[in-house]
């Protein structure tokens, strides 16, 4: 009990000491707040391209692959596939109502099946988000609420490419073209457009970015010859903007287009067809041709075991087929094709972590000191105390008490802290963006277009758990020297 009393009042009154709680919980805070930067900046990567794209993927190169039909009826028969759906994949040129013309990614998804494989319809504004940020706008009533979650559900299942006005509303905003009514749907990256925060955290009305039209070029591969040819393989689409996603990925949003694969795949000549020779006149059936297969894993299944079984359904195909040795395919899991980003992130967050780890290693000294003080200074009453029947092991007890109870309270006190840091980091950002007109997270740099703000419970704890084993570490010695004391040296001590 005695223990209990002394530490108590060390605390309250010894405010030197209160120089170690304050290392403990800013070394605490610090550590916390890089590590769930880093960690959540993995976590984002890992989660948002893990989201783009299936559990493994087979690879074509630019002129893609055929027979992919028959690779997809053999691997949704496999136990461990959930499903498996083709997607193109190319450069062109767009022009937005003769207003914006740039460079862009072209991506061709099946729409109605690629939620199966990935997150893509999550990204999607006017069919998923909208409904989302309604469902939880605490202005709405609790049944609009709901509604709006329903939508949200409804939309996610079947996402599509049709167009949010009437056909009269296209031919009137473009009164002097061909049947623009019959313009294909096109969604958008949300930084093509220009679409992005305003000052206060807003995002703009969307309205007119679905009233533009949009003229895509691109160039076609003669499978034969892999050669491009400027002249005849150039083709030219009409689209109208149908939405706008935003993935999160700053290199996705910033220049992507999605269109529908059957367009993608006529424009760049590379669906079925039938070619005659100039020369024999005979008649030849081209198959049609992907650049990728997304799989998905059905849940529990190990992605390395699917892979093995992908790898084989492709070479069964391959060899039935025959497919020429000039369209090679590759085989890999998401994390094996992100292997590259994915390391380099975690050899970073292993330095950084390391880095102020050592940092954190002053808060143990600057215990060790005080604390050796505190033992020189209150010699004389640990003498009283071991004459009046104190042990060795009680008087050690004290100091490491002491210094355990700075642990948990500097530990406790920097995890409040870095909370607040970290679930608030995005809008300090900004704060500190408007006061000091600086950017400091760069979306070109760090590809996500926010910091992140969440704490994995795990590292947390293991954080915590060492600043208070910390603490406890710079009371070792002086609780040993402590303990050592001769109670009648202590005595005469002046």
């Amino acid at each position: 009990m005695y223990k209990l009393h002394l530490i108590l009042k060390y605390l309250r009154k010894r405010r030197i000491a209160w120089v170690s709680l304050i290392a403990v919980t800013l070394c605490t805070t610090m550590v916390l707040v890089v590590i769930s930067v880093m960690g959540g900046w993995l976590r984002m990567f890992r989660e948002s391209f893990h989201g783009l794209t299936g559990d493994v993927i087979v690879h074509g190169d630019l002129q893609g692959f055929p027979h992919y039909g028959d690779m997809i009826a053999k691997l949704e028969a496999l136990a461990e596939c959930k499903a498996a759906v083709p997607t193109l994949d190319t450069f062109g040129l767009i022009n937005i109502n003769n207003i914006s013309r740039q460079g862009v990614r072209v991506i061709g998804y099946p729409i109605e099946r690629i939620g199966e494989v990935n997150a893509f319809p999550k990204s999607l504004y006017r069919q998923y988000q909208r409904y989302i940020d309604a469902s939880e706008d605490s202005t709405r009533s609790r049944e609009e609420r709901e509604e709006a979650k329903r939508l949200a559900e409804a939309h996610l299942k079947s996402p599509g490419w049709q167009k949010p006005y009437p056909p009269d509303a296209y031919r009137d905003l473009l009164p002097d073209a061909k049947a623009p009514e019959s313009y294909k749907g096109m969604i958008v990256g949300v930084g093509v457009v220009g679409i992005h925060k305003d000052r206060d955290g807003n995002w703009p009305d969307r309205g007119l970015i679905y009233r533009a039209w949009v003229r895509l070029t691109v160039l076609g591969i003669d499978a034969n010859t892999s050669r491009i040819d400027v002249q005849g393989a150039t083709t030219e689409e009409l689209y109208w903007i149908v939405d706008d996603s935003r993935t999160q990925i700053w290199q996705y949003d910033q220049n992507s287009v999605y269109v529908p694969f059957e367009n993608l795949q006529r424009n760049l000549g590379m669906d079925a067809r039938e070619e005659k020779d100039p020369d024999t006149g005979k008649v030849t059936k081209v198959p049609a041709r992907t650049r990728e297969l997304q799989v998905a894993a059905k849940p529990g299944v190990d992605l390395q075991t699917l892979k093995a079984k992908v790898q084989q359904v492709v070479d069964e195909v391959v060899a039935q087929r025959e497919i020429s040795l000039r369209y090679p395919i590759k085989v890999e899991t998401w994390e094996e094709s992100q292997a590259t980003f994915i390391a380099a992130i975690e050899k970073e967050k292993a330095l950084v972590t390391f880095l102020f780890g050592m940092i954190s290693i002053v808060a143990i000294f600057l215990i060790f000191c005080i604390f050796y003080m505190i033992v020189v200074e209150k010699t004389k009453d640990i003498g009283i105390i071991k004459s009046v029947g104190a042990t060795n092991a009680g008087v050690a007890g004290i100091f490491l008490g002491y210094g355990l109870a700075i642990g948990i309270v500097g530990a406790a006190f920097g995890l409040l802290f870095g909370y607040l840091i970290v679930h608030n980091i995005n809008y300090l950002h900004a704060q500190m963006g408007k006061l000091l007109n600086i950017q400091i997270w760069n979306p070109e740099v760090y590809a996500f277009d926010t910091i992140p703000n969440t704490m994995a419970p795990k590292e947390v704890t293991v954080i915590l758990v060492i600043a208070v084993l910390s603490a406890l570490l710079g009371a070792l010695v002086p609780a040993l020297r402590a303990a050592d004391l001769n109670p009648v040296e202590a005595l005469r001590w002046e």
